[in-house]
């Protein structure tokens, strides 16, 4: 899967020091191991490659890409993701410093 591939080295440029592995039936991201703080996942349902931030609710997302009304969890679809590399890679950075966070 071409777009799925293309996502992947699109993350993986926003930090060299992100740890993948296969999560949930997804290519998860995240920093120093640590899963229970996952960062972002590429799911590849039948309806389309997306890009699902675990934390997303807590991203500045400037440019309005980020979609979703669950609690924490906000994606967006491969296609809109490649078509804004800088802005994604911005993304990452910022799930980065709040891996920890959580909500009050």
């Amino acid at each position: 899967m071409a777009e799925a591939d293309e996502l992947t080295a699109l993350v993986a440029s926003a930090d060299a020091r992100l740890d993948t592995a296969t999560k949930w039936g997804r290519l998860a991201f995240t920093l120093d191991g640590d899963w229970h703080h996952w960062l972002c996942a590429i799911a590849t349902p039948k309806s389309g490659v997306r890009l699902v931030f675990h934390k997303g609710v807590l991203l500045a997302d400037p440019a309005g890409l980020l979609t979703g009304s669950g609690r924490y969890v906000r994606e967006l679809t491969a296609s809109t993701a490649l078509a804004h590399p800088e802005e994604v890679r911005a993304l990452v950075r910022e799930a980065i410093a709040h891996q920890t966070e959580l909500l009050d």
